[in-house]
Parts: structure tokens; C-alpha cells; sequence
């Protein structure tokens, strides 16, 4: 505002101090020209032109006005034109040796050839960005004259939000029971409801309430589940937050957080905090990169002090989830802040079986399903990995206009997770589902060779948007998944038909004609093959060899990594590397020789495999090769 009030009063000045002249006056500014001066079209100046009606030309230094002196040297016109055509009028003037004067630029013509342009890009944002500012203000003092102290302005990035706002207090009708799987887990929480629920014969014996308690586990378990049962079941104020909502934009906020959440929970005890991803600020200190002392570490550390310093936390328990023990700060996992560890694994057949039960009570399902075998097939899933594959299931049933959920519907869902999404047109030639029959085949028969380890559940060449032209069903048995006690001859036959696919197209077209369709058997044969060596001491001479590196998949230390330099020698690594390959090599020429010697057989069941396309454990069986 105070800009706009000097070019007003530069404006008022010039006016009234004869800056601005009359037209008379041949150093006349374009505003003068329209205010005074009677506009001439340009057909009409360049016939007066040509006439010689016209003794002088007064061009504008912008190129765009030009003002004509008739010969009597009173009248005055001025004309609009486009500078491109100025050339041509000069032209014309010199043939009719008319005078042509090009005007300087003064200090009053500067001003207002570029007020314009000073109105639009200066004075008009400077007007607006004043008035929202005024406006803000304005509701911040509203705020301030209606609103509690403790409410914070909207408008302040520099002011802390309401923590009281933010930490909500809870509670939740959720009972323990809700959550399906380990009975030891299971037992491990209801100790804490007891005690929380009746600490006197805890108390008696001197028996103190664990401080804080980690759920560890893969995603999908229910850790989440168990932290909200646990509130509930001791009529506790719960308190749950995640980790990444600590990080702030500048040093020390967070860590001012930790204190408010802290304070509340003391104020409306018993409560409980649940920290979900607590690994987000939990990270081991001086790990980083930069090795520095950053917001996510003020946090830490405040969160240390809290659990284990010199407030009083009594009847207040912190629970917190991760699924990257690793990674968190030794001294946040120590006795006296996280006293107890509680690994929340996935769930094992009998969970497995009691969630998918859960699940299917509360959709509507016929009666020919098989719990126990879709338990055999979920190995591995999580909790909510069952959950959405009994939604996907029923989803299926809706898309093909049933009322109910059949087998085939949870088969297919199981599919559309496992392999991914599958493509019902098939345009490729018979010669292309030939070779895809022959290197799923060479995969679903050594599967069946080595029956006394693994099961043959489906066998298809119909191809998926995952770019699998075609693919193989197969677990092991059932004794070996849940004993897990994986042998070197168990893995190494996974290994023989991981590379059955390559070696069939090897047989049956050469070495030099196999296909890109044996990339992913390569990356899994290699991987496997690396663990066999480098974790599980399964090589000639790296008997007792265990590669750190290759187990966590990933360094979450990287900054301590390069300080520390290199973890194994390069001759170590070398003779990891070879044994490595060759243990894939010997599995490649084991699966050639099997595939050699039943070459007739394999023919037959991928002639078969491409008419039909699909082929289960049963339909093999009864060809009866």
C-alpha cells in the first residue's frame, strides 16, 4: 500500500507541476496524445502522405503511435499502428520528403509507457498479497478473542499444533479374543491385563508392570489388534499414534510431542501409548550418512527419557510395532523402557485355519469348502493377506452373478494374489504355446520326480499381466513346512526344478533357441543358491561361512557401513561367488538328464498341457505316461 501511494503521488505531482504538456508541445507523452489529439486511421495518413498534406511525422519510441503535423503546423493527428508496418510509412516519407522525428525516451514518457506494465506485475499482486495479509490477521485475532488460549494459530508454521487435538483419547470395545494365532502370544498379553487389571498379587510378590512392551512381525499379523485388545480389556485410555508423526520440519518439535503425549497419558492414567512404525524415530543413533544429530534424533532421545528417566510413569504402558527390530537404537530395546519383546509371527496352519473360519462366517459360502486345504495353500499369508482373499473371493462371486461364494471363487482369488492377474484372450500361435507348454511341463514333472519333497498342485500356460507367459503351482510337503527343517538335498532339488523350465527348451530346441522366458527361474536359482552358500553353510569349502550381507537383503546402516569398510575379503567373496555357480550349473545338467530320459513323456503332457491349457495334479495323473 505504501508503493501505491508514491506512484499516486508521483502522479499528482507531475500533473500539476506542467510536466505533462499540452499537445503543442512536440515532446507530448502517449497520454496526452489521446486525451488532446484526434486519432487519424492509418489509410487516411498515408493518402495525406501522398498528397503532401503532411509536413512533419513525430514517431512515439515505442514505434506504435506516430503523430502528423499538418502544413499549416497547428493540426496535429495521431495514428495507431503496428511497428512492423513503420518501414513502409518511412518509405513513403522519404519519396515525399516529409520530415520524420523519432522522440527519446524522458523520464515522464518512461513512466507512463511502462505504467502499464508497473500496474499489472507490481502493484496489483503488492495490492492483493496486503489484503489477504490484512485478512489473516484479522482471523488470527479473532481466534485469539474467542478461542482458548491453548488454540493454536492456523496461520503460524512457527507455533505448535494442539497436542491434545492430535494424541486423541480412546477407547475401544475390542477383546482379546478377537485376535487369532500363537497361544503363546496369546498368554504373553493376558499377563498384561492382569497385572494392569489386579496388580496386588503382582505387587506382593515385588513383581513390577513392564515399562514398555514391542510387538515385532512381518505386516498383516494384528499387532495393532493385540495393542487395542489390551487397552480394552484393562479399560485403559489408549493413545495411538505412529511414529512418522513425530518428524517435524524443524529441530526440536518433535521431541516437544514426546513430552506433551507423555504428560497427557500421565494425567488420565491408566493409559496406554501405542507407537505404530516406532522404527521411524526408533533408529539406531549415528547410523546415518551424515552421521549428524538431526530432528529424528532429538526425538529418540527424548523418547528415552521419557520411558526410562525421571517422570513417574506408573500405570502407564507403552506399546509399540515394527516389523524392523533390527534397525531400532539398542538402548529403546533395553530392560527398563522395552521390557518385553513379543514376536507376532504369521499365523501357522491351525491359525491359518481358525482365521479363514472367522473370515467365512461372515460371508455367505456353500458347503463344499475345504478349510483345511485352503489353510495348506495360504502358507506363508498373514492375517489380513486371508482377509483380502476371501474379499477378493467374494468380490469374483459378485462379478459372475452368484449369490454365494464357491471353491472356484477362492481358488481364482488365490491365483490373482499368487501369480497375478491372468489374461482370458489368448492370441499367440500354437507354436508358442507349444514351447510354453514344454518349459511349464519340464518344471510340473520334476516336481512330480521328486514327490517325496513337493506337491503338484496346478500346472497353466494361460499367460498374466505380470508377464509370465505361463506358470506352476507346486509346495512342499506338508511335515517339511511346518518341521522347517530345510535340508541341503531338499533345497538343492528345488533348485533342479527352478531350472527344469530352461533345460526342457535346452532338449527339445537346442541351446541356442532357448527363450527369455527362463529370466525369473534364473534370478530364483541364483538367489537360492547364494543362500545356500552364503547363510546356510551349505557349500564344499564355506562349510561354516555365514554372509551378514546376503541374510538382511539390505543394509539399513549404510553411513556405519562405509566407515567401517568392507565385511569380507575378496578371495572370501570369490569363493562364495563360485560355489554359487556352480551348485546352479550342477542343477541345470541334473535337470537335462532328467528331461533327456523322459523326453517322450514330457512331449505327450505338453501336447496335452497346450490343448487344454490348464492341468492339475489330478488330470496328470490319469494320463497315466
Amino acid at each position: 500500500m505504501y508503493f501505491l501511494s508514491i506512484i499516486t503521488s508521483l502522479l499528482l505531482f507531475t500533473t500539476t507541476n506542467g510536466f505533462i504538456q499540452k499537445p503543442n508541445n512536440l515532446i507530448a507523452t502517449k497520454l496526452n496524445f489521446k486525451m488532446y489529439i484526434d486519432e487519424l486511421p492509418i489509410k487516411d495518413l498515408l493518402g495525406d502522405i501522398n498528397n503532401h498534406k503532411i509536413s512533419k511525422l513525430v514517431i512515439d519510441r515505442t514505434y506504435q503511435d506516430i503523430t502528423s503535423i499538418d502544413n499549416d503546423l497547428i493540426t496535429k493527428h495521431m495514428t495507431h499502428i503496428n511497428p512492423i508496418m513503420l518501414p513502409s510509412i518511412i518509405d513513403k516519407t522519404m519519396e515525399n520528403n516529409i520530415e520524420v522525428t523519432f522522440l527519446k525516451p524522458d523520464l515522464i514518457t518512461q513512466l507512463f509507457n511502462d505504467f502499464d506494465f508497473l500496474f499489472s506485475n507490481v502493484i496489483m499482486p503488492f495490492f492483493f498479497i496486503s489484503l489477504f495479509i490484512n485478512i489473516f490477521r484479522n482471523i488470527g485475532r479473532f481466534n485469539n478473542m474467542n478461542m482458548p488460549s491453548s488454540t493454536p494459530n492456523m496461520f503460524n508454521p512457527f507455533q505448535q499444533k494442539n497436542n491434545n487435538q492430535e494424541f486423541d483419547a480412546k477407547k475401544y470395545n475390542i477383546s482379546l479374543s478377537s485376535w487369532v494365532g500363537s497361544p503363546e502370544v496369546f498368554e504373553e498379553c493376558y499377563e498384561v491385563i492382569s497385572y494392569m487389571a489386579n496388580n496386588t498379587e503382582y505387587k506382593n510378590i515385588g513383581a513390577e508392570l513392564p515399562k514398555g512392551i514391542l510387538l515385532e512381525g512381518p505386516p498383516g499379523t494384528g499387532k495393532t489388534l493385540l495393542a487395542k485388545a489390551i487397552a480394552s480389556e484393562t479399560n485403559s485410555t489408549f493413545f495411538a499414534t505412529s511414529g512418522s508423526e513425530f518428524i517435524e520440519l524443524f529441530v526440536g518439535m518433535g521431541a516437544a510431542r514426546i513430552r506433551e503425549l507423555f504428560e497427557n497419558a500421565r494425567t488420565m492414567k491408566p493409559s496406554i501409548i501405542f507407537i505404530d512404525e516406532i522404527d521411524t524415530i526408533g533408529r539406531q543413533r549415528g547410523a546415518g550418512v551424515n552421521m549428524g544429530n538431526d530432528e529424528r534424533e532429538q526425538t529418540l532421545n527424548q523418547l528415552l527419557a521419557e520411558m526410562d528417566g525421571f517422570g513417574d510413569n506408573d500405570q502407564v504402558l507403552v506399546i509399540a510395532a515394527t516389523n524392523r527390530k533390527d534397525v531400532l537404537d539398542q538402548a529403546l530395546i533395553r530392560p527398563g523402557r522395552f521390557d518385553r519383546t513379543i514376536r507376532v509371527s504369521l499365523p501357522d496352519k491351525t491359525s491359518r485355519s481358525q482365521i479363514i473360519d472367522y473370515y467365512l462366517s461372515k460371508t455367505k459360502v456353500t458347503g463344499d469348502l475345504n478349510v483345511k486345504e485352503l489353510a495348506e495353500l495360504t502358507d506363508g499369508f498373514s492375517g489380513a493377506e486371508i482377509k483380502n482373499l476371501i474379499n477378493e473371493a467374494s468380490i469374483l462371486a459378485v462379478r459372475n452373478k452368484r449369490q454365494t461364494v464357491t471353491s472356484t471363487d477362492i481358488t481364482n482369488a488365490l491365483e490373482k494374489l499368487t501369480v497375478g492377474l491372468i489374461r482370458n484372450i489368448d492370441t499367440r500361435s500354437d507354436a508358442v504355446k507349444m514351447r510354453v507348454s514344454l518349459h511349464e511341463i519340464g518344471h510340473a514333472f520334476l516336481t512330480m520326480k521328486f514327490s517325496e519333497y513337493f506337491e503338484l498342485n496346478k500346472v497353466s500356460i494361460k499367460s498374466t499381466y505380470n508377464g509370465a507367459g505361463g506358470y506352476t503351482l507346486f509346495t512342499e510337503k506338508n511335515e517339511i513346512r511346518e518341521g522347517g527343517l530345510y535340508t541341503k538335498d531338499i533345497l538343492f532339488k528345488r533348485l533342479v526344478i527352478t531350472m527344469g523350465g530352461k533345460a526342457a527348451e535346452s532338449v527339445f530346441y537346442g541351446d541356442n533357441y532357448v527363450s527369455l522366458g527362463a529370466i525369473q527361474d534364473l534370478k530364483q536359482a541364483n538367489e537360492l543358491a547364494r543362500k545356500m552358500i552364503g547363510v546356510f553353510g551349505m557349500g564344499d569349502n564355506l562349510k561354516v561361512f555365514y554372509n551378514q550381507n546376503i541374510d538382511s537383503q539390505e543394509n539399513p546402516f549404510l553411513g556405519r557401513s562405509l566407515a567401517s569398510g568392507e565385511l569380507y575379503s575378496d578371495s572370501t567373496k570369490k569363493q562364495m561367488d563360485i560355489e554359487s555357480i556352480n551348485l546352479v550349473k550342477l542343477a541345470y545338467a541334473q535337470a537335462i538328464k532328467i528331461i533327456e530320459e523322459n523326453k517322450d513323456i514330457i512331449n505327450k503332457m505338453a501336447t496335452e498341457l497346450s490343448e487344454k491349457q490348464i492341468l492339475l495334479n489330478s488330470d496328470i495323473e490319469k494320463l497315466n505316461f
